[in-house]
C-alpha cells in the first residue's frame, strides 16, 4: 500500500494469524497510513480480556494521536537526546490508552487482569524520523544497509536477567522464564513506556512483530526475508508468518513491515 501524496512517503504490508496451538488471536494490529502510525498489540488474560485488551490500545491509541496532532506540544528527548514532538503525542497515546485497558478491566470480571504489548511507530517530517514507543515483549527492527538492528528491549524478566549480566543472550533464549513480562500496558494505573527516536533514510525498512514471530524466527531468518522480498511487502509477511507457523505456530503471530521511500 503507498501514501496518498502529501502524506509520508511509507510503503507497508500486515498480517496476522493464529498459529497452530491458540484457539482464537488476542493480537490486534493497527495501519494507519493517514496518520502515519503503525502499531502490534499482543493481549493477554482470561476469557476474552486479551483479545479486548489489544483492541483498546489500538484504537485509543489511533484516536489520541489524531485528537493531538494539531496540538501545541512541547517536544520530548529519548534517552540519546533525539527530540521529537511525534515522540510526546506517543507517549500520551499509551498513557490514554493504559489508562482505558485498566478501568475496563476492572469494570468486568471477565476481563480482570487483562493487559497487553504494544510496539509502535509513528513517522513526522515526512518520513525523515520515526518515534518509536513500546511496552512489553513485542518489538521493532530496522534493516539498513544489508543489516539488522532491533530497536526496543523487551520488558521481561530473562531481558533484565541479561542486562544485570546474570544470564547470557543464549540461555536467554531457552529460559523457562522467557515469557515473563515486568512491563505491560493495562495491567496498572501506571505505565513506564520505552521511547526511542530515530532519523529515517530512504530504504529503510522497519518490521514490527510479536513475540509469536521473534521468539521462533532467528533475526537472521528476519534479515533474509526482507533481503530476498523487499520489493513485496507482503512476501515478507507471509514468509514470517509461514516460518513461525512452521515451528509449531506456538503463539499467535503478526507482522508489519514499513519501507520509508524517497520523499
Amino acid at each position: 500500500m503507498k501514501m496518498k501524496e502529501g502524506v509520508v512517503p511509507i510503503r507497508g504490508a500486515a498480517k496476522s494469524e493464529v498459529g497452530q496451538v491458540r484457539l482464537k488471536n488476542e493480537d490486534t494490529f493497527g495501519f494507519f497510513p493517514g496518520t502515519s502510525f503503525y502499531i502490534v498489540a499482543d493481549g493477554m488474560g482470561g476469557h476474552a480480556g486479551g483479545e479486548v485488551a489489544s483492541q483498546l490500545a489500538v484504537e485509543t491509541m489511533h484516536t489520541s494521536l489524531q485528537e493531538t496532532k494539531d496540538e501545541d506540544l512541547t517536544p520530548i528527548l529519548d534517552a540519546d537526546g533525539r527530540s521529537s514532538v511525534a515522540g510526546r503525542r506517543l507517549l500520551i497515546a499509551a498513557e490514554r490508552a493504559n489508562g482505558r485497558v485498566f478501568a475496563a478491566s476492572r469494570q468486568s470480571p471477565d476481563l480482570n487482569g487483562m493487559g497487553t504489548t504494544i510496539a509502535a511507530v509513528l513517522f513526522e517530517e515526512r518520513g525523515r524520523q520515526a518515534s518509536i514507543c513500546h511496552v512489553g515483549d513485542s518489538r521493532v527492527y530496522r534493516v539498513r544497509d544489508r543489516q539488522i538492528e532491533q530497536l526496543t528491549e523487551d520488558h521481561s524478566l530473562v531481558q533484565q536477567l541479561v542486562r544485570d549480566g546474570k544470564i547470557s543472550l543464549e540461555e536467554a533464549k531457552t529460559s523457562p522464564h522467557r515469557h515473563v513480562l515486568i512491563q505491560a500496558l493495562g495491567i496498572g494505573p501506571e505505565i513506564h513506556p520505552a521511547l526511542r527516536i530515530e532519523a529515517a533514510q530512504p530504504g529503510d525498512i522497519f518490521v514490527l512483530c510479536s513475540d509469536g514471530v521473534h521468539g521462533v524466527v532467528e533475526e537472521p531468518e528476519i534479515l533474509a526475508a526482507v533481503m530476498h522480498a523487499a520489493n513485496d511487502l507482503r512476501a515478507v509477511c507471509d514468509v514470517l508468518l509461514n516460518l513461525a507457523n512452521s515451528r509449531g505456530g506456538p503463539d499467535n503471530c503478526t507482522v508489519i513491515v514499513l519501507q520509508c521511500e524517497q520523499g
